[in-house]
């Protein structure tokens, strides 16, 4: 059976985020950013300045020896629930960060992060970060 249009697009948002994720962020291919997010794209991140030429350079300084990787021979992030509705697709997996009360131990922390699509291209982004 066909999927609706509607659910078409959602698949199509949901596959838009993951590649960008795997892609730019797993692989380290800055350089991919623009296959995937639209020039004007708006950012609420914290620190961040606004559209995709900030990105870039948040990234390049962030990580300043970032090399694209091979595909195929780097782990995925792993994501616990991948959640569209409308034009927003949500990403949502746990890192481990040392405990504040113990750095020897690791706790689990959940991390969002939720996408804005339009026209086939991530205009807008939120996360869990904090200033």
């Amino acid at each position: 059976m066909a999927q609706s249009p509607e659910a078409a697009a959602l698949t199509a948002n949901k596959q838009l985020v993951l590649a960008m994720w795997h892609d730019v962020i797993d692989g380290r291919n800055i350089e991919a950013a623009g296959k995937y997010i639209a020039p004007d794209y708006i950012q609420h991140s914290p620190g961040i300045g606004q559209g995709l030429a900030a990105l870039i350079v948040f990234l390049r300084t962030e990580f300043p020896d970032m090399q694209p990787l091979e595909p195929g021979t780097y782990p995925l992030t792993r994501f616990e629930f991948v959640l569209a509705e409308g034009d927003l697709v949500q990403l949502m997996f746990q890192r481990h960060l040392p405990d504040p009360h113990d750095p020897k131990r690791l706790t689990p922390v959940w991390w969002y992060d939720t996408y804005r699509v339009r026209d086939g291209l991530i205009v807008e982004h939120w996360d869990s970060a904090q200033s």
